[in-house]
C-alpha cells in the first residue's frame, strides 16, 4: 500500500471516528436534559460531516494528498473540540482537566524525551539553540509555579459569612498559602487548630453571630507562606480587606434568594442571584454549585459564586448537593463551607424566621461502582434521622419556617431511599411552611398534600436558561433562580431569570 493511499484511508477512519463520537455525546447533550435553539443539533451536524464527506470525495475522486492532511487535522482538532464542548456541557470538563493532569505531564515529559532523542540531534545550531531556550523556559515555569507555587498574593474571593445556627462561619480563599484570622470589633478570631495556624488557600473562621450582628463590619487578614520547611517557614507581609456587614432586617420583610445547580457557571446564577440587590437579606446556596470537589479551586468557587452576589454584606445559607459528595477533598468540604460538627445539618434563625438545613448528600448507594469504597453515607442518614428525633424546638416563636434540601424528598414520585425518605416526612410533616430544594434542574411548585407526602409544598427552582421551566441550554450567561419575599405573614415565590425578569410567581399561602 502505498503512502498516499495509507493518508485516504486515514483521513476517512478519523473523519468517521469524529462523527461517531459527536452523535454518541450529542445523544447526551440534546437528548433531555440540556437544550439549545432549534437549529443548532443541524448546524453541528452539518458540520460534524463534512470531513467524511470530503474524506470519502477524495478517496474516491480527487485522490489528493493534501486534501487528506487538511481532512485529519480538521478532524482531529474539531474531535477535540467538540469532546471539550460535551465535557462543559456536561458539567465535567473540570473533572477531565484536574484528574488528567498526571497523564498530560507523563505525556509532556515522554514526548520531550523523544524529541530529545529522535529529533534534536538533527536540528541546525539555530534550532537547537531556540529549543534549548523553550524548554528552559518551560521548566522554569513548571517549577516556579508548578513544584514550589510561587505567585503574587491576592484575594482570590470576596468574604463569605456563612450562617450556622447561633454562629458566622466567614470564608475565603487566597491566591497562595497563607494563614488566616478575621477581625471583628478589635477582637481576633483566628483560622488555626489546636495553635497551629491553618496554611492554606482555603480559609474559615467563626465568630459568634451576636457580635457580627451588632458590629456591622469585619476584616479579613492572611499572611503568605511561601515555605513551610520546619524550623524555616518563608512568610510574606499581611494583607487585609475590610467589609461592611448588614445582619437581615426584616423591617420590609425578608428578601431570600436560591440557587443551585448552577454547576460553577458564574455570570449566569451570579446575575440571577442579584435580583433584589440592596434588599437581599439571604442568599442561599441550595447544593451542585460546583461539578465535585476535586480541587480547592472547585471549593473557593462556592466563595466567588457568593462573593459576586452579597459582597460579603450578607449572610449565606449552604446546603450540600449530591455533586459536593464526590471527589479527592469531599471528606474536608466540611472545614471551608457552612457545616456544625462535621456535618452539612443544622438549623439557625434569621430575621424572625427559622431554617432547617438537611443533608440529602449522595443520590447513589454506598455500592455504587462510581463512589465506593470512599462512599459511607447510609451512616449519615441514620444520624441524621437520629439528630431530627433528638429536637425539640423546630422554630417556636418564628412567623416563618423553611426547609432546605437539595433533594426534593417530600414529593409524592421521589423514589430514592424509601425508607429514610419516609422517615424523613415523618420528622418534618407540620413543621414547615415551605421546603426549598433544587436537583432536578427545573422550575415546579409541588402543592402540598396532592403533590407532596406532607403538609408543605415544594418549590424547585434553578436551572441553566432565561426561559424554560425544565431541560437546560448550554449558555453559562443564561440562568434562572428563586427569589422568596416573605411579609405580613405571607411568602411569595417568583422564578426570575439573569436578566431579572420575573417568568412566574406563586403565592404559598
Amino acid at each position: 500500500m502505498t503512502r498516499e493511499s495509507k493518508l485516504y484511508i486515514s483521513s476517512v477512519t478519523l473523519a468517521a471516528l469524529y462523527a461517531f463520537e459527536f452523535f454518541v455525546t450529542g445523544i447526551f447533550i440534546f437528548e433531555d436534559m440540556f437544550h439549545t435553539f432549534v437549529g443548532l443539533p443541524f448546524i453541528l451536524t452539518f458540520f460534524a460531516l463534512l470531513p467524511l464527506v470530503f474524506s470519502v470525495l477524495n478517496l474516491k475522486k480527487f485522490r489528493n494528498a493534501r486534501i487528506s492532511v487538511i481532512v485529519i487535522c480538521a478532524a482531529v482538532i474539531m474531535a477535540i473540540g467538540h469532546f471539550l464542548f460535551a465535557a462543559y456541557v456536561l458539567s465535567k470538563l473540570t473533572y477531565l482537566l484536574i484528574t488528567g493532569l498526571p497523564v498530560f505531564a507523563v505525556a509532556a515529559i515522554v514526548g520531550v524525551f523523544l524529541f530529545l532523542i529522535l529529533l534534536y540531534p538533527r536540528l541546525s545550531k539555530l534550532w537547537k539553540r531556540v529549543s534549548v531556550i523553550s524548554l528552559s523556559v518551560a521548566i522554569f515555569f513548571v517549577c516556579v509555579f508548578g513544584v514550589f507555587r510561587l505567585t503574587f498574593f491576592r484575594f482570590t474571593s470576596e468574604g463569605v459569612v456563612f450562617a450556622v445556627e447561633d454562629e458566622y462561619q466567614i470564608a475565603w480563599s487566597t491566591s497562595t498559602k497563607s494563614t488566616g484570622y478575621v477581625t471583628v470589633n478589635g477582637k481576633t478570631y483566628y483560622d488555626e487548630v489546636g495553635g497551629q495556624n491553618r496554611i492554606s488557600t482555603l480559609h474559615k473562621v467563626s465568630v459568634p453571630m451576636s457580635e457580627l450582628d451588632l458590629a456591622g463590619g469585619y476584616a479579613l487578614h492572611s499572611v503568605p507562606v511561601y515555605s513551610e520547611a520546619a524550623y524555616f517557614a518563608i512568610r510574606g507581609g499581611e494583607h487585609t480587606r475590610e467589609y461592611s456587614f448588614r445582619p437581615v432586617d426584616p423591617s420590609d420583610g425578608l428578601q431570600i434568594y436560591n440557587i443551585s445547580d448552577s454547576h460553577e457557571t458564574f455570570r449566569g446564577a451570579g446575575n440571577a442571584g442579584r435580583y433584589f440587590g440592596d434588599k437581599l437579606d439571604i442568599l442561599i446556596l441550595n447544593g451542585d454549585i460546583i461539578n465535585d470537589v476535586t480541587s480547592f479551586w472547585q471549593i473557593s468557587f462556592i466563595y466567588k459564586l457568593a462573593g459576586i452576589i452579597t459582597e460579603g454584606t450578607r449572610p449565606v445559607i449552604f446546603t450540600r448537593g449530591n455533586h459536593e459528595c464526590n471527589g479527592r477533598y469531599a471528606d474536608e468540604l466540611p472545614e471551608y463551607v457552612a457545616s456544625k460538627d462535621g456535618n452539612f445539618y443544622y438549623t439557625l434563625k434569621l430575621g424572625g424566621a427559622y431554617f432547617m438545613v438537611l443533608d440529602t448528600n449522595n443520590d447513589m448507594t454506598d455500592d455504587n461502582f462510581f463512589i465506593r469504597p470512599a462512599a459511607n453515607f447510609e451512616l449519615v442518614r441514620r444520624e441524621q434521622i437520629s439528630w431530627l428525633e433528638g429536637l425539640d424546638d423546630f422554630g417556636e416563636g418564628c412567623e416563618y419556617h423553611f426547609l432546605l434540601a437539595h433533594m426534593a424528598f417530600p414529593l409524592a414520585d421521589y423514589k430514592r431511599f424509601p425508607e429514610w425518605t419516609a422517615a424523613l416526612n415523618e420528622a418534618t410533616d407540620g413543621k414547615f411552611d415551605l421546603c426549598i430544594s433544587g436537583h432536578s434542574h427545573k422550575l415546579d411548585y409541588a402543592e402540598a398534600g396532592t403533590e407532596t407526602k406532607t403538609d408543605y409544598p415544594v418549590v424547585r427552582g434553578s436551572l441553566r436558561s432565561d426561559y424554560r421551566f425544565e431541560g437546560e441550554g448550554v449558555d453559562p450567561a443564561a440562568f434562572t433562580g428563586t427569589a422568596i419575599e416573605c411579609k405580613d405573614g405571607k411568602i411569595t415565590v417568583s422564578f426570575t431569570n439573569s436578566r431579572h425578569e420575573v417568568l412566574e410567581t406563586v403565592n404559598v399561602n
